[in-house]
C-alpha cells in the first residue's frame, strides 16, 4: 500500500512541477486598425510582397554545420541574397517542443520532453493557423510530428518517421515531393522537416565522417530548389535548425552545441542578427503579412522586418500591444502618444521616441514571459512533499522495527483523501484539515525515528548511513549535479580500498587480491566513458575503440567482453542445468554477430532466443535472462559492466553479514555503474538509438521499453543480485531500495522548488528531478513484476524452486 502512495504522490509532484499547458482557443491577435481611438491603414502598413516562402528545418543542425567547407553553394547564397542569424534554442532541446517554439513562438513545458515520444498534442494557435485563416495555401514534406501537431491545415503533405534514427535516407522521401511541388504555383508556403543529420548524429555523432557528406548533399539540395525557386518574384527561402547536437552525438540538453543554431534567409534585404527561436514566428507573420500567434512571447528584429518607418513602427505597436496583455509596460502608452503624434504630425522625433519605447516594452515583456513560462502548481507541490516525507518517515520505522508506527492505516487513508481531495474536487476545507492532522503525525513520527536511530545501527552502518544522507544534500551545488559521478566513484575506490585493508590485516589473501582486482578494473572502466559536464567532451577509451584504425582492437575487446559474460552465466546456472549454457552460447555469439552487422531480422531472433530462455531459466535465476538483454542492448565496449558488476556483488556479499549493508553497498554499486555506462543527468545521455533493436519503422511501446532497459540497466542487475543472494529477506530490502530512492527524490524535489529561479534550474535541476523520477517509477514497476512472480510461485508450483 506504502508503495503504491508514494507512486502516486510522485505522479502528484510531477504535475505540480512540470504542468500540461491547457491552450486556450480565445484568440485576439488580428492586426489592429487603431490606436487609442486614432484609425490605422493596416492593409497599407501591414501588407507583404513575398509570394511564396519555403520555411526548411534541418534535423540538428549545429551552429557551427554552417561554414564555407560544408555548405559553400548555401554560404554564398546567404552572403549575396540574404543574412545569417544566430539562434539561441532553449532546452529541453528535443523535437517537439522545438516545433512548438518554431511555429507558436512560445517556450514549451519541460513535459513536452516526454510528448516528444509519442508526438500526440495538438497546437491551438501557430503561424501555420495564421496562414490558414488568411486563404494560404500550406504544403508540408517531412517529420510526421508536424502532421500530428497541425491536423487537417496542410492542402498536401507526407510525413517520414522521426524516431527511426538508424535510416540516414529517409529524406530522400521529402526531396522526392519537394522536386514535383517546386514545380507547382498553387501553394503559398512550403514547409519542410529534413532528419538524416539528426539521425547520423544519434548513431555515430558530429564527428562522423557522414556528417560533412550529408551537409554536402544538402548544401547542393538547397542550391538548385533556390535556382527553381527564385523564378518566383518575391520568394523567400528560410533555413534552420530545430536544435542542435552535441559533441558525443544525440540532444536533449543544454550544451553550447544543442541550444545555438542558424537561421538563414535568402531572398531578403536583412542584416545579420543574435536572437531567440521564439522570435522566429512573430517574424515570419511580419513578413508575410500573418496575424501573429496568440501564445507567442516573441519580438520583431528590425534586422529582419524594417523597410519603412510607418510599416516598422506599425509592426512594433502590433507585437507589443499582443504583449502587454499578459504583462504589464510602464513604457506603452507613452509610446502610444509618441506613435499618434508622429501619424498626425509626421514628426520624426516622436517616431523614434515610439520605436525606441515599443522595443525596451517588447525586450521587457519577452524577457520576463520567457523567464516565467511555466508556473507551478504549489498546493500539488506542498501536499505531495508531505506525504512523501512521511511515507519516508514511516518506512524507516518499519525497518528499525518500530512498535509506535501504529496509526499507519489511518495515516494511508488521509494521504488517500488529501491526494482525491486535490485532483479531483479540490475541497480545500477537508483537505486543509486532513492536511494539518497529517503534519501532526509526521512530527510524532519524526521524533520517534530520531531516538531510534542512534541505538539500532553499528558505525559501519552509520558510515554508510552518513554517506546516503550527504549524498543528495550537495546537490544545492549545480555543480554537484553535474559532476554526482565523481562522488560515486569516490565512494566505491573508498569501501573496497577499506575491504581490501581489512582482508589485509586479517591475513585473508583471496579477499585482498578480489577487492584489488575490482580497484584495478574500476580504474580501467572509468576511462571508458567520460560523463558529467567538465569532462564530457575529453577523449575517453571508447572514442578509441571507434576509430577506424582500431577496429580489430574493439572486436577483441568485445569478444573477451562476451566470454566475460559467459562465464557470468555458467557461475549463475547451477551444474544440474548445464544443457542450458550451449543456449546462452548461441544466444551471446549471435549478439557479437549483430553488432557487427546490424539486421532487424538478427535482432527478432535474438529476441526470440532470449524469452525462451526466460522460460527456461524462470526457475534459476531472472540474472540470467536479464543479462542476455544488456547484452543485447549495452553498447560492446560496455559489456565489460556486467561481469564486473558480478563480481563486485559476490565479493560484496562476502564483506557483509547484515542485510542493510548489503542492501546500501548494492545501491552505490548501481549508481556507480549508472554513470560508468555513460549516462549524466542530462538528458542527452539517453541513447534513443538503443531502442530500435530488431525494428524496422518507429513502434513507440517496443522503443521505449528498450531505451528504459537501457537505462536502468544496472540498477535492475544489482536488485535482482540483492534478490539472488538474500531473497529470504525481500520485505525488508524492499523497504531498504524505496528509501534511499525515495529519500534522494524528496531532496532533489526539495532543492529544485527552492531553485525554480535559478538561471540553471531547467539545465541542471529540472533535468536532475526528471531522471530521479524515472528511476523512483521504474523501482515501482520493478516491485509490481516482483509480486506479480510471487503470485505465479504461489498459485503454480512447478515455479517454487529457486524463484529468485
Amino acid at each position: 500500500m506504502i508503495y503504491f502512495i508514494i507512486t502516486l504522490a510522485t505522479l502528484v509532484f510531477f504535475q505540480g512541477f512540470f504542468p500540461v499547458s491547457r491552450p486556450s482557443l480565445d484568440f485576439n491577435n488580428d492586426p489592429p486598425d487603431e490606436v487609442n481611438g486614432v484609425r490605422l491603414n493596416k492593409n497599407e502598413f501591414y501588407s507583404s510582397n513575398v509570394s511564396k516562402t519555403i520555411f526548411m528545418v534541418i534535423d540538428a543542425l549545429r551552429l557551427d554545420f554552417f561554414n564555407e567547407d560544408y555548405m559553400p553553394l548555401t554560404y554564398r547564397l546567404v552572403q549575396n541574397n540574404g543574412c545569417f542569424n544566430k539562434i539561441k534554442v532553449e532546452t529541453p532541446t528535443v523535437t517537439l517542443p522545438r516545433i512548438k517554439a518554431l511555429t507558436a513562438g512560445n517556450i514549451p513545458q519541460f513535459v513536452d520532453l516526454v510528448l516528444n515520444l509519442f508526438s500526440t498534442e495538438i497546437l491551438s494557435d501557430s503561424i501555420i493557423h495564421s496562414a490558414v485563416k488568411a486563404k494560404k495555401k500550406v504544403i508540408f514534406y517531412g517529420d510526421e510530428t508536424w502532421i500530428k501537431l497541425f491536423p487537417n491545415k496542410f492542402s498536401r503533405f507526407e510525413g517520414t518517421h522521426s524516431f527511426f534514427v538508424k535510416d540516414f535516407t529517409v529524406d530522400k522521401n521529402v526531396t522526392r515531393n519537394v522536386e514535383v511541388e517546386l514545380q507547382k504555383e498553387d501553394w503559398d508556403l512550403m514547409f519542410l522537416h529534413y532528419l538524416d543529420l539528426d539521425h547520423i548524429g544519434h548513431v555515430y555523432g558530429p564527428f562522423s565522417s557522414l556528417i560533412p557528406e550529408k551537409l554536402h548533399e544538402l548544401d547542393k539540395m538547397i542550391y538548385e530548389y533556390y535556382k527553381i525557386f527564385r523564378r518566383n518574384e518575391n520568394s523567400l527561402f528560410l533555413i534552420t535548425g530545430d536544435h542542435g547536437m552535441r559533441d558525443i552525438g544525440g540532444h536533449g540538453g543544454s550544451t553550447f552545441h544543442e541550444t545555438n543554431v542558424p537561421l538563414l534567409l535568402i531572398g531578403l534585404n536583412c542584416q545579420s542578427n543574435t536572437f531567440r527561436q521564439t522570435d522566429i514566428p512573430v517574424n515570419i507573420a511580419a513578413l508575410l503579412g500573418l496575424t501573429i500567434p496568440s501564445i507567442s512571447i516573441g519580438r520583431v528584429q528590425k534586422s529582419l522586418v524594417y523597410s519603412t518607418v510607418e510599416k516598422y513602427l506599425y509592426k512594433l505597436y502590433y507585437n507589443t500591444r499582443l504583449l502587454v496583455t499578459r504583462q504589464f509596460c510602464s513604457k506603452y502608452e507613452e509610446a502610444n502618444s509618441y506613435y499618434i503624434d508622429y501619424i498626425k504630425n509626421s514628426n520624426q522625433s516622436s517616431a523614434h521616441k515610439a520605436i525606441e519605447f515599443y522595443e525596451h516594452c517588447l525586450e521587457t515583456i519577452s524577457d520576463t514571459l520567457a523567464k516565467s513560462s511555466v508556473k507551478q502548481n504549489f498546493h500539488y507541490l506542498i501536499v505531495s512533499l508531505v506525504i512523501l516525507l512521511n511515507c519516508l518517515v514511516s518506512l524507516l520505522l518499519d525497518i528499525l522495527g518500530s512498535n509506535e508506527n501504529k496509526s499507519v492505516f489511518f495515516q494511508y487513508v488521509i494521504i488517500f483523501t488529501i491526494v482525491i481531495q486535490y485532483l479531483i474536487e479540490n475541497n480545500l476545507y477537508i483537505s486543509s484539515l486532513l492536511f494539518v492532522v497529517y503534519i501532526l503525525l509526521l512530527l510524532r513520527n519524526t521524533r520517534t525515528l530520531c531516538s531510534m536511530i542512534s541505538s539500532n545501527f553499528s558505525y559501519y552502518t552509520l558510515f554508510f548511513l552518513v554517506f546516503c544522507f550527504l549524498h543528495p544534500l550537495t546537490f544545492i551545488s549545480s555543480s554537484y549535479v553535474e559532476e554526482e559521478h565523481q562522488f560515486w566513484y569516490f565512494f566505491n575506490t573508498l569501501i573496497f580500498l577499506t575491504q581490501l585493508t581489512i582482508f589485509s590485516k586479517s591475513k585473508n589473501y583471496l579477499g585482498t587480491f578480489y577487492c584489488f582486482m575490482i580497484l584495478v578494473i574500476f580504474r580501467f572502466i572509468r576511462t571508458m566513458n567520460a560523463t558529467g559536464d567538465k569532462w564530457l567532451n575529453h577523449p575517453d577509451l571508447s572514442d578509441w575503440f571507434l576509430k577506424t584504425e582500431n577496429f580489430h582492437y574493439y572486436q577483441i575487446f568485445h569478444a573477451l567482453s562476451v566470454i566475460a559474460v559467459f562465464l557470468t552465466q555458467f557461475y549463475l546456472i547451477n551444474l544440474k542445468r548445464l544443457m542450458l549454457l550451449p543456449l546462452n552460447l548461441l544466444i551471446l555469439t549471435l549478439i557479437f554477430v549483430y553488432k557487427n552487422n546490424e539486421s532487424s531480422m538478427l535482432g527478432k531472433l535474438i529476441w526470440l532466443l532470449i524469452f525462451i530462455n526466460f522460460l527456461l531459466t524462470y526457475k534459476i535465476s531472472k540474472i540470467v535472462t536479464w543479462n542476455l538483454v544488456l547484452s543485447l542492448l549495452l553498447k560492446p565496449y560496455n559489456l565489460i559492466l556486467i561481469p564486473y558488476c558480478i563480481c563486485s556483488s559476490l565479493i560484496i556479499s562476502r564483506c557483509y553479514k547484515r542485510t542493510n549493508l548489503v542492501v546500501l553497498h548494492h545501491i552505490f554499486l548501481s549508481n556507480l555503474l549508472f554513470f560508468a555506462q555513460g549516462h549524466n543527468n542530462s538528458l542527452a545521455s539517453v541513447d534513443i538509438s538503443i531502442g530500435y533493436i530488431g525494428l524496422t519503422s518507429y513502434q513507440p511501446i517496443l522503443v521505449i521499453s528498450q531505451v528504459l532497459y537501457h537505462t536502468q540497466a544496472f540498477p535492475v542487475l544489482c536488485h535482482l543480485l540483492i534478490f539472488h543472494q538474500r531473497g529470504s529477506e525481500s520485505i525488508k530490502i524492499w523497504k531498504l531500495l524505496f528509501c534511499s530512492r525515495l529519500y534522494i527524490f524528496i531532496i532533489t524535489s526539495v532543492i529544485t522548488v527552492a531553485f525554480r529561479h535559478h538561471l540553471f534550474i531547467w539545465s541542471v535541476f529540472a533535468p536532475k528531478l526528471f531522471i530521479e523520477f524515472t528511476h523512483l517509477l521504474f523501482l515501482f514497476a520493478e516491485y509490481i513484476i516482483y509480486k506479480i512472480n510471487e503470485f505465479i510461485v504461489t498459485k503454480f508450483p512447478i515455479y517454487r524452486i529457486n524463484h529468485k
